[in-house]
């Protein structure tokens, strides 16, 4: 059994990849393993995204005309920016657009630091981890998966 203490923050990111993970190349017994470790992982990686939706929605500023609302305005403006589209047909000015990205970014730092603490939180997990051998063919079974995915992977599931 490996015992390790990781971030919340990473055992989300972990768990996302797990989730999506091919098993083609792996002996059954290495897949299993895999299968414990996403399952060790599945609680506080929903638990932390649930949290993250919750702050997101609660923490909402209140803008004329909704949040939601105004948020799909201003990225209709960004995809006609994007190819030249005729502004005239933008559902806002460039003024009212400048305004809310202001504000979205102040609620984005808000949300950021509402979640900061449980992100950082440390958790102990324990599991049986995987042989250099069988995560060399979880990385073979997931050839689309980026570096910084297998890095993740490997300073968590690995012996």
């Amino acid at each position: 059994m490996k015992e390790i203490n990781v971030k919340t923050s990473e055992i989300l990111a972990a768990y996302n990849v797990l989730n999506g993970a091919k098993f083609g190349s792996m002996d059954d017994a290495d897949k299993v393993k895999v299968w414990k470790v996403a399952r060790a992982l599945k609680p506080v990686a929903i638990k932390f995204e649930e949290d993250n939706k919750d702050a997101a929605e609660k923490l909402k500023p209140e803008i004329e005309g909704g949040f939601d609302e105004t948020l799909a305005k201003a990225q209709e403006y960004e995809a006609l920016v994007r190819e030249n589209g005729d502004m005239t047909k933008s559902p806002i000015g460039a003024v009212e657009y400048n305004a809310f990205i202001e504000e979205f970014k102040k609620y984005n730092e808000l949300v950021g630091k509402a979640i900061e603490e449980f992100a950082n939180k440390e958790v102990k997990l324990s599991f049986e981890p995987l042989s250099e051998e069988a995560f060399g063919k979880l990385m073979t079974s997931n050839p689309d998966w980026k570096m910084a995915q297998v890095m993740l992977l490997d300073g968590i599931i690995n012996e």
